[in-house]
């Protein structure tokens, strides 16, 4: 009877089909039965409950077990009460055990078939009967973008397409990135992820950005930092040396005389946009680094080895104090 086709009869493979054989029949199926194409919406759901039961490993491993105690779970073809009543036709075994008494059974915790459990045929809920054909809620889609460090600082708009795998259709939409994003930040849109099931509302799609590495800016959330190399003769005299921001603009860092390897200055406000806190920004942090020349002229040498012969600080009386 239609009432007795199991979920490979709805989706017309084989009982032995492979998980790329599902998905295609599924595909081909959904895409002439999906009812913005104009299909049949009941023939529609139908697919999709038995692509979710069939796709899923441990889902079609229980369903799979069912069938060899000759029940055959699946969509009620015979009209009775359709998928609003339960959405599964149980019949009678060859023992003459009711399919009705073994789910009440095991609802009740008794362990029919050693532990089978159902409640991930029936979404999770004992007694599943009167829930079945509740509206249920697409799953989220995710995808993933690249952007440039410089987009990253500044904001992008990026216009990208992406396929709904329940029936193979390609829709596109525009991703706002924000200024101050962050590598491994997510964008939510509502509404715009898989579909749901019995007039349920559709999923979400997470749009995750990857950020690729700036050459000179590392990013510490909204802070930014970066190294700014100096010669010896100025962190020694002093200097004012001009320093990029991420905005593409520059300010001018004075660095006093006497400056040692390592000094950190902070300009407020100078870093990126700080997405969770609308309006502010983080610092730009710029690290001194003290560049020793590894090639001297022979005047530089002279005069070098003059200042050397009239220094009489103790650079090390710390670690001559312990005798080495």
């Amino acid at each position: 009877m239609a009432g007795t086709r199991s979920y490979y009869d709805v989706l017309g493979v084989k009982r032995d089909a492979t998980a790329d054989e599902i998905k295609r029949s599924f595909r081909k199926l959904a895409a002439k039965y999906h009812p913005d194409a104009g299909g049949d919406e009941t023939k529609f759901k139908e697919l999709s409950e038995a692509y979710t039961t069939l796709s899923d490993p441990e889902k079609r491993k229980e369903y799979d077990q069912l069938l060899m105690f000759g029940g055959i779970p699946g969509p009620d073809f015979g009209g009775s009460g359709g998928r609003g009543a339960r959405g599964y036709t149980y019949t009678t075994t060859a023992g003459g055990a009711d399919w009705s008494e073994i789910f009440d059974n095991i609802r009740n915790g008794d362990g029919a078939f050693g532990g089978f459990d159902f409640s991930s045929i029936f979404g999770g809920q004992a007694g599943g009967a009167g829930r079945a054909g509740r509206p249920v809620k697409g799953s989220d889609l995710s995808m993933t973008i690249e952007v440039s460090a410089d987009e990253a600082f500044k904001g992008t708009m990026r216009k990208v397409s992406y396929t709904i795998p329940s029936t193979g259709e390609r829709q596109s939409i525009n991703v706002k990135v924000p200024a101050g994003a962050v590598d491994g930040g997510k964008l939510r849109y509502r509404g715009r992820g898989e579909y749901g099931a019995s007039g349920g509302a559709r999923g979400d799609l997470v749009v995750l950005t990857r950020v690729a590495e700036h050459p000179i800016f590392k990013r510490d959330g909204a802070d930014v930092r970066m190294e700014l190399p100096v010669s010896v003769y100025e962190a020694a005299l002093g200097a004012s040396v001009k320093v990029p921001t991420p905005e593409g603009m520059e300010v001018l860092l004075k660095v006093p005389a006497g400056t040692q390897d390592g000094k950190t200055f902070r300009f407020r406000g100078m870093g990126a946009a700080d997405v969770k806190h609308k309006g502010s920004k983080g610092a730009l942090y710029v690290t001194v680094k003290v560049r020793v020349p590894t090639r001297l002229s022979s005047k530089e040498r002279e005069a070098l080895e003059a200042l050397r012969a009239a220094d009489e600080r103790a650079y090390r009386k710390d670690v001559e104090s312990y005798g080495l």
